[in-house]
């Protein structure tokens, strides 16, 4: 057939054919026929499409955000359900945003996401808007520019509608009186904490006990699947090691580059802080440092006051001394004072966010470029990372190309890079121990389709700016159930544990009913195994008690005449029975600066609230259709 084609396309039925092919792929793309139509849609708002790559872009980013947070106890922390429930959640929302973006012809121009963009101080270099930087770690991070510059301007249009909510906002003058009394309560509490421990001892799981715990849960007692890993590692720190330079090199470089080892003017000085908070006003704390002023006037040593006064907890034990210190590393107020004062001079008070200063400067030390022998070593070692820079980038270009050219094998890899293939232990999806099998780039590759599977080279994966590794997957050990005698004993170990968590909160519910009978106190029921405390006054910012007890505290109703008795599971498994005795409502702050800061927290969080709930009431209006298959998609 092809020959025959081939044999009569002459003249201008052949050229028409050929143009009708020419205008299609111009009109839908050479891709669509090399691919098919691979568009998978998860959702549809208002009858636009949210397809499955949009999903997977979101939910992997945040996925990958969320590992590089609680790294081996992601698994335990965070719910996929949950996690993907979130972001189809936040897509939606985006779209309903955009589409009333659109209806109320809200746009954002090229010039203002160009200028958020250049205005980052990530792609900026000296300063200033690097292109190529911003290409380099779009190109890294696997980012698209068209698409990147293209989320940006989404997620800038979403601010803006978000702001004309929250610009709206305001906190009255009683809704900051009733903040205030909140925030700033405190509660008189005694406790009593259950020990846990002496039940656990009383304990004693049956054997059947054990066996119908491991048949209801045998997921907790699977190893999981495992592999472990070849890899090449380019680092150019070890690159550095291995350059050599000479006295020549080494010299030629200090005269090209002094500027980098000039030791910029500096000063050294002390000071005296008297602070602002909430137990001393404004007018307390300028009262006092003026009369400390007042004694160093009348010639009493300054170390010594600052000793005796200064509420600075670093400095005020050695005199105030604050070491050397070059210009704009003090707060503004700090730094101005000091590099307009002479040695031995005492300033007059000045104040800063932290409260109220006196400063002594002490020393000044002049700008200074050593002799090339005094930074040898400095010189020896910027110019050694300067040489293994280029290295690296050569070698990284040769180690990419090859471990892609022969995917199969990763020795060619490492020969062209003069490296070693290195071998790492068995891990798990929860990742090893070293530096290379405790990445979560490397820990994704390793259990991923093409590396694993198909036992293939994975592209470059970079650790950080100076480290890349190629990675192969050696063995791959299957999940496996651990049997009753392996993991009886630390079955028996947990239902130990769960008895005596069990007693201890039955036993807190026991004496919180004495309790509430009014006729015995709180600290006649101390025994052995439980330990009566008196905590006193505790505010919510108290450091006495673990933040969840306090949390649990403050939850309680407020006693009416009779204390207020409740009980609580401790993280560590004892229980423990609160007594609110009293309560003091909460005062406005005296300093007219903590009173704005009061203000403008609630008025912040007053507008995120009605934010949100505008955002939710257009979503409600939306006709939303979401597909179950978002729950189960994953990254091809």
């Amino acid at each position: 057939m092809l020959q025959s084609i081939r044999d009569h396309a002459q003249g201008w039925i052949a050229w028409v054919i050929v143009s009708l092919i020419i205008l299609t792929f111009a009109l839908f793309g050479i891709d669509q026929y090399a691919q098919g139509d691979k568009i998978v849609v998860v959702a549809e708002v208002n009858g636009e499409e949210v397809t499955a790559n949009e999903f997977l872009s979101l939910y992997d980013r945040q996925k990958n955000r969320l590992k590089n947070q609680f790294g081996d106890m992601y698994d335990q922390v965070v719910d996929d359900a949950e996690l993907r429930d979130q972001v189809m959640d936040a897509l939606v929302e985006s779209e309903v945003i955009q589409q009333w973006a659109s209806d109320h012809n809200m746009r954002v121009s090229d010039a203002q996401v160009f200028a958020m963009i250049e205005s980052a101080p990530v792609f900026q270099k000296d300063g200033q808007f690097d292109k190529q930087l911003y290409q380099d770690i779009l190109m890294r991070n696997g980012l698209n520019i068209a698409r990147f510059e293209y989320e940006q301007r989404r997620f800038m249009v979403e601010t803006q509608n978000r702001q004309l909510t929250m610009a709206s906002a305001i906190a009255t003058d009683q809704q900051v009186k009733n903040l205030a009394a909140l925030q700033f309560q405190q509660r008189q509490v005694n406790t009593l904490r259950i020990d846990q421990r002496p039940f656990m001892e009383q304990a004693v799981p049956t054997a059947a006990e054990i066996e119908n715990y491991y048949q209801a849960n045998q997921d907790q007692y699977r190893v999981p699947e495992k592999v472990s890993i070849q890899y090449v590692l380019l680092s150019q720190a070890d690159l550095a090691e291995k350059v050599e330079v000479n006295d020549q090199q080494r010299k030629a470089f200090y005269d090209n580059n002094k500027d980098q080892f000039v030791q910029p003017k500096q000063r050294q000085a002390s000071h005296i802080l008297i602070q602002i908070n909430e137990t001393t006003s404004e007018a307390e704390a300028k009262k006092q440092i003026t009369d400390i002023a007042s004694k160093i006037e009348a010639g009493e040593d300054f170390e010594a006051l600052a000793k005796a006064h200064s509420q600075d907890p670093g400095s005020a034990n050695i005199g105030g001394d604050l070491g050397m210190f070059q210009q704009g590393m003090m707060v503004p107020e700090f730094d101005k004072t000091v590099f307009s004062m002479q040695p031995g001079e005492v300033s007059e008070p000045i104040k800063t966010d932290f409260g109220y200063h006196l400063i002594k400067l002490t020393q000044i030390q002049p700008k200074q470029t050593p002799e090339y022998d005094a930074v040898k070593a400095d010189v020896e070692a910027q110019l050694r990372r300067q040489l293994a820079e280029k290295t690296y980038f050569e070698k990284l270009e040769q180690l990419s190309t090859v471990a892609y050219e022969q995917a199969d094998a990763i020795e060619p890899a490492a020969d062209v890079t003069g490296l070693k293939v290195k071998t790492s232990e068995l891990f798990s999806q929860q990742g090893g121990t070293d530096e290379v099998t405790s990445n979560p780039k490397v820990i994704t590759a390793a259990f991923s389709e093409e590396v694993k599977q198909s036992k293939l080279n994975s592209a470059t994966i970079e650790l950080s700016p100076t480290e890349s590794v190629v990675i192969r997957v050696k063995e791959v050990v299957p999940a496996q159930q651990q049997s009753l005698d392996d993991v009886s004993a630390s079955i028996e170990s947990d239902l130990k544990r769960q008895a005596g968590i069990q007693a201890s909160a039955q036993k807190a519910a026991e004496l919180q009913a004495q309790l509430q009978l009014g006729k015995v106190k709180m600290a006649e029921l101390e025994e052995e195994g439980v330990e009566f405390a008196q905590l006193g006054w505790l505010s919510r910012e108290n450091q006495s008690v673990l933040p969840q007890v306090t949390a649990a505290i403050f939850k309680a109703p407020k006693p009416q005449g009779q204390p207020i008795y409740t009980t609580f599971a401790m993280p560590t498994g004892d229980s423990m029975v609160l007594e609110v005795m009293d309560v003091k409502e909460g005062e406005l702050p005296k300093q007219a600066a903590s009173l704005s800061q009061l203000k403008s927290a609630l008025v912040e969080v007053s507008s995120v609230a009605e934010a949100d709930a505008r955002v939710k009431a257009m979503v409600a209006s939306a006709e939303v259709v979401i597909r179950d298959n978002y729950k189960t998609i994953n990254l091809r």
